[in-house]
């Protein structure tokens, strides 16, 4: 079954590194800025894709869905970039949508937790 679109949240994790999550499929990674980050996790995405075509499984099967909280605060964004991935993944067609947010929408939640205990 081909990937036809993938969703990535990016977020400053600390000073100097952002995080880029892929929420279909539970991926992220790190680098120094958005665009590092983004490409950091296509490129992971690339190899457990080809990957998971030599080994006749289907892509990305091992990984589940990322937390409500990460699919939540994407929806909330402003969506600011699409990739078209024909070239990039050989096996299938993929649009990455890309939003960035300012944090990790975790830390909002343990912020609001510490707070009421």
């Amino acid at each position: 079954m081909p990937i036809r679109r993938l969703s990535v949240l990016v977020f400053r994790e600390t000073r100097n590194r952002w995080m880029a999550r892929c929420l279909e499929h539970d991926m992220f990674a790190s680098g120094r800025s958005t665009d590092a980050a983004v490409d950091a996790v296509i490129r992971m995405i690339r190899a457990h894709v080809d990957f998971d075509y030599r080994h006749r499984r289907v892509p990305l099967s091992a990984f589940a869905p990322a937390p409500r909280l990460y699919r939540d605060a994407f929806e909330r964004s402003s969506h600011s970039r699409f990739f078209d991935e024909t070239s990039g993944l050989a096996h299938v067609l993929t649009v990455i949508d890309v939003a960035i947010i300012a944090q990790d929408p975790a830390i909002r939640e343990f912020a609001a937790v510490s707070r009421i205990a």
